[in-house]
């Protein structure tokens, strides 16, 4: 991903689907598995905090 787009919940959640479709589908050599899987932890962890930051403003909202 191009580090000047800014990553949405939508974007991050689409390339998790993509990683996960590339290690259903196909072979992957173990450099490149290990470099999905980080990438992998690093939009589930977006994706979380991202969640957890609506759920607060909709906590606020609804207070």
């Amino acid at each position: 991903m191009d580090k000047s787009t800014a990553l949405t919940y939508e974007s991050a959640y689409a390339e998790l689907q993509q990683i996960v479709q590339d290690l259903q589908g196909e072979m992957v050599d173990i450099d490149d598995l290990a470099l999905k899987i980080e990438r992998a932890q690093e939009l589930v962890r977006f994706c979380r905090e991202r969640l957890r930051q609506v759920e607060a403003e909709v906590g606020k909202i609804v207070e």
